[in-house]
């Protein structure tokens, strides 16, 4: 299991509909992440639950959710997909 330790001047949290948002360019990929709330030190367990599109799609956001259903998605970045997908092709087609 990952910890983000909450920063809100590069994370987004969303009250309406109890979201967090990260970008791929802040954590490492894994199926557990433990949000840390700064300022009180708790830290709540989201799991993976489902992503949005393709793996290779600039758009897909992976979505993790705590067991009372807050929500983290960490969105793919453009270029860092981008990449990817070229050293994946790259490497399928040696």
């Amino acid at each position: 299991m990952l910890t983000i330790h909450f920063n809100p001047s590069r994370h987004v949290y969303s009250a309406e509909t109890r979201t967090f948002t990260v970008s791929e360019r802040d954590v490492q990929f894994a199926t557990e992440y433990r949000l840390i709330n700064p300022s009180t030190g708790i830290g709540r367990v989201f799991r993976f639950l489902c992503s949005t599109g393709p793996e290779f799609e600039p758009t897909t956001r992976w979505i993790y959710e705590t067991e009372d259903g807050l929500k983290l998605e960490v969105c793919n970045d453009p270029e860092i997909t981008r990449m990817a997908a070229a050293s994946y092709l790259k490497a399928k087609t040696r």
